[in-house]
C-alpha cells in the first residue's frame, strides 16, 4: 500500500499543476474577453454618439469591382463611422489605413481597419474634404506610401464647406 501512495502523490501533483495551468489560461482568456468587451462597448458608445448627432448624414461610394466605402459623419460631433465592403484581406504583413484629407491634399491618419469592423474616427476637422484608404505595412504609416484604393468626398456629409 505504501508504494501505491507514493505513485499517487506525483500523479495528484501533476493533476493539480495541470488544473492550475488550465485555470490560469481561463483567467487570461477571461481578462482578454473583458478587455474585448470593454473595447466593443467603447466603440458602440462612439458609434452611438455619431449616429445620435442631429446633423449625422450618410454617404457611400462603390468602385467598378463592387467594393464599397460607407460613412456616417457628423460635423458637430467631429466624428465619422467608416465601413468597407467587398475587399479581400490585405496581403500578409499589410493593413488598410484610413486617412482624412484636407483642402491641400494633406493626409492625417484616422486609424487602421481590423477586418470588417467599422472604424470610428473622432476629432475630424470640419474643413476636411475626403476620406482615403491605402494599404500600408503592418502597424500603419505616418504618411501614405501608395495611392488610395478608395476615396470618398465628404461634401455630401457636410464637411469641407
Amino acid at each position: 500500500g505504501r508504494r501505491r501512495a507514493v505513485l499517487l502523490v506525483p500523479f495528484a501533483t501533476a493533476t493539480a499543476a495541470a488544473a492550475l495551468v488550465v485555470a490560469s489560461l481561463f483567467a487570461v482568456q477571461a481578462d482578454r474577453t473583458r478587455d474585448e468587451l470593454a473595447a466593443e462597448r467603447d466603440r458602440a458608445r462612439e458609434i452611438a454618439h455619431v449616429l445620435a448627432a442631429p446633423d449625422a448624414r450618410a454617404s457611400s461610394g462603390r468602385d467598378a469591382s463592387g467594393r464599397t466605402i460607407g460613412v456616417i459623419a457628423s460635423v458637430s460631433a467631429r466624428g465619422a463611422v467608416v465601413t468597407l465592403g467587398g475587399y479581400d484581406d490585405p496581403p500578409e504583413g499589410r493593413v488598410r489605413q484610413l486617412w482624412l484629407m484636407d483642402r491641400e491634399g494633406r493626409p492625417r491618419s484616422l486609424g487602421l481597419f481590423e477586418g470588417d469592423t467599422p472604424l470610428v474616427a473622432s476629432g475630424l476637422d470640419p474643413a476636411s474634404t475626403s476620406l482615403a484608404v491605402t494599404v500600408e505595412p503592418d502597424g500603419g504609416s505616418p504618411q501614405p506610401t501608395g495611392q488610395p484604393v478608395v476615396q470618398l468626398a465628404l461634401k455630401t456629409v457636410g464637411f469641407g464647406e
